[in-house]
């Protein structure tokens, strides 16, 4: 049976709660379950003991800056996922004009409403989060046409928003397995399979390709080490969509994409994430 290692973390609140969770969802994570305590939310974080040695220190250096370790221990494999997704998952209301939900959500009836259909994982990409919601407004906000990118996809509901708003294909790269099987069967779910290529990899993964629209919902560290090539694969006046950092990190991220001939076009904001929208 396979063996992971549960870390758990104290936060103060659920915003410390998810910061954390951004950054240790840039590793081999593959759940996460957070429950209200005495002292503010306890997060739990579940890996693969087989990946935990490669990743210990700079997991539990971000875990130290946001919150504090409760626990390490080593953990028999279960289905935390199954039992999530029964106890916890929500369809997600994005301004009314997105849907984000299971396949055993009632469908809206609204017509004009974009119908987003995922395959429910505990991380992000499930619409819950302000990272991913505040994306698919900025995606509505941008005239969808062309090819996109989503770097990072998750379980890929920002390249579904972007192909029902009008992108005609999307390229969806994420690292981890779990979540590139996951966009694959939601790609199925929402009848886009034809319309996406889904692979396992970085953005390196489709380096050559040109885009109208780049789509990275990740953390800042990620985005500044990867922005040039993000603007490398961009169209003359294609959109670069950015989120997953938080408002001390938009003049560092801001800055840099001005150094490479961005023009910032609108920025949202809940709580302390942000939102950028930018165009080449």
């Amino acid at each position: 049976m396979v063996q992971y290692v549960k870390l758990s973390v104290g936060c103060a609140s659920e915003e410390m709660a998810d910061i954390v969770m951004a950054f240790l969802a840039d590793y081999p994570f593959e759940s996460f379950d957070a429950r209200p305590s005495q002292s503010g939310v306890t997060l739990d974080a579940y890996i693969r003991a087989s990946c935990w040695e490669e990743s210990r220190d700079e997991a539990l250096a971000a875990v130290a800056e946001y919150g504090t370790l409760l626990g390490e221990e080593r953990v028999e494999d279960e289905n935390w996922n199954e039992r999530w997704e029964q106890e916890s998952f929500e369809r997600v209301v994005v301004d009314e004009n997105i849907v984000i939900r299971a396949p055993y959500h009632e469908v809206p009836t609204d017509p004009n409403t974009l119908d987003i259909i995922v395959t429910p994982r505990m991380a992000f990409g499930s619409g819950h989060h302000q990272t991913t919601r505040m994306m698919c407004r900025n995606i509505l906000a941008v005239a969808c046409r062309g090819r996109v990118l989503d770097v990072g996809c998750g379980t890929g509901v920002l390249s579904f928003v972007a192909l029902k708003a009008g992108a005609s294909y999307a390229d969806a790269v994420d690292i981890d397995p779990w979540s590139v099987e996951s966009a694959r069967e939601a790609a199925v779910l929402n009848g886009l399979d034809g319309q996406m290529e889904i692979v396992e990899g970085t953005v390196e993964s489709v380096e050559g390709r040109r885009y109208d629209m780049v789509m990275a919902n990740i953390n800042r560290n990620i985005i500044l080490a990867d922005i040039e090539r993000y603007v490398a694969l961009l169209n003359d006046g294609g959109s670069l969509l950015l989120s997953g950092f938080l408002l001390d990190d938009v003049s560092d991220i801001v800055a840099r994409a001005e150094e490479l001939g961005l023009c910032l076009k609108r920025t949202l904001r809940d709580e302390e994430w942000v939102a950028l929208s930018l165009t080449k």
